[in-house]
């Protein structure tokens, strides 16, 4: 009710916008309750366990407006509670590692919705950046726990894909049981998910038909061109608007096909040891921030896994991404003044929101420089990879 006082009575920029998504899942919802996932909905673009989430608050309250945002809050909650008792473990064993006396990564994401919006529970990206911190948590208590880390992993990357991006900076005394685990999760879940519902592998033709997003780091100099007087179009297809536009199809596909080859890059430097500049937390963020910039698609809630990983990072005295994190953040505010109150603007490139979006997408690649050399840089000696 707090979150519908805020957005829909109190004069938050074009708050009215922020609950379509959640009145989508709602239409979802009344399908999947039934073990119906939508058919032929290019919208659709989520791996089955999504579905899941959107059922519970239709099971748990019969209308998903409500229960959508409770539910999210809930979550929202227990990521809190999760750094928490992180930090306080970890000060518990060894007070002069951590910050705040442990408390500074569950502080900053107390912070971190104010910087992000109230958009942060109108989507439902609180749920896999849960199970993402649980898996990596996993690899970070004194006994570290790489089935249950793989296991976390699996059910994150089935309610939204990017968790499985984590593997790529996984230790390598971990990898077999860790993917073990994962493959194990996906099998078991995809069994039960053919037994209880239909179409719940629709989303792919989705996600892999999606083009280039106005909000991407790519899509930057056609939302200047369009500023400039350029023939740039934003049509809507597969749930954003898309950029339409001399080339964009190309360089969509170019992303993609960088994408892979950079991931696997990544992989055999961080197997054969040679990320050693950067702890566990401290990689994942950086992983994530280059799957986000080499990404087709940057959308707002995106800003929920950054932040997460970011509070994770920060309960780490040593965290060596703080200038990072300073960065993100002021671009994580600049994406709430854009999205929802300047967003017509940027599609009809007005000054003001072009200059908002070039000017959080400048900060997060900045962000992003400096997180990448700090992954690439050779060292010496050898941070502990378990943190």
């Amino acid at each position: 009710m707090l979150f519908l006082f805020i957005t829909l009575v109190l004069p938050y920029p074009e708050g009215k916008w922020l609950k379509g998504d959640v009145d989508l899942y709602n239409f979802w919802a009344k399908g999947l309750v039934k073990g119906i996932f939508p058919i032929d909905d290019s919208m659709w673009q989520y791996p089955p366990l999504a579905g899941v989430v959107f059922a519970i608050p239709q099971w748990l309250f019969g209308n998903a407006l409500t229960g959508f945002i409770v539910f999210m809050i809930v979550i929202d909650l227990l990521i809190l509670i999760t750094l928490l008792i992180a930090g306080l473990n970890r000060f518990k064993f060894n007070s002069s590692s951590v910050s705040l006396n442990g408390l500074s990564g569950s502080w900053f994401w107390v912070l971190w919705p104010i910087l992000m919006g109230p958009l942060a529970l109108t989507r439902f990206d609180v749920v896999p950046t849960l199970f993402a911190l649980l898996a990596l948590i996993a690899l970070s208590n004194k006994k570290i726990r790489p089935y249950l880390s793989g296991f976390l992993l699996g059910i994150g990357a089935l309610v939204k894909l990017w968790p499985m991006l984590l593997f790529v900076v996984y230790p390598k005394k971990v990898m077999m049981k860790v993917s073990a685990s994962f493959v194990t999760t996906l099998v078991l879940v995809v069994l039960f998910m053919s037994t209880w519902s239909v179409g719940f592998t629709n989303f792919l033709n989705n996600q892999t038909s999606r083009g280039l997003q106005v909000e991407s780091i790519a899509a930057t100099p056609f939302v200047l061109a369009k500023l400039l007087g350029a023939n740039v179009e934003y049509p809507f297809r597969y749930g954003s608007l898309e950029v339409q536009a001399a080339f964009a199809t190309e360089i969509g596909f170019l992303l993609n096909l960088f994408t892979l080859i950079v991931f696997i890059v990544l992989f055999v430097l961080n197997y054969q040891n040679k990320l050693n500049n950067l702890n566990l937390f401290d990689k994942a963020l950086v992983i994530v921030m280059i799957s986000i910039a080499l990404s087709r698609v940057f959308s707002p809630q995106f800003w929920v896994w950054i932040g997460g990983l970011a509070a994770l990072a920060l309960i780490n005295k040593e965290t060596k991404l703080k200038k990072v994190i300073v960065l993100l953040s002021i671009s994580a505010f600049l994406t709430q003044l854009l999205y929802p109150g300047q967003y017509v603007q940027l599609l009809s490139g007005e000054f003001f929101a072009t200059l908002l979006q070039i000017s959080r997408v400048t900060l997060f690649v900045w962000a992003l420089v400096l997180g990448t050399k700090l992954l690439l840089k050779p060292t010496s000696g050898k941070v502990n990879e378990y943190v």
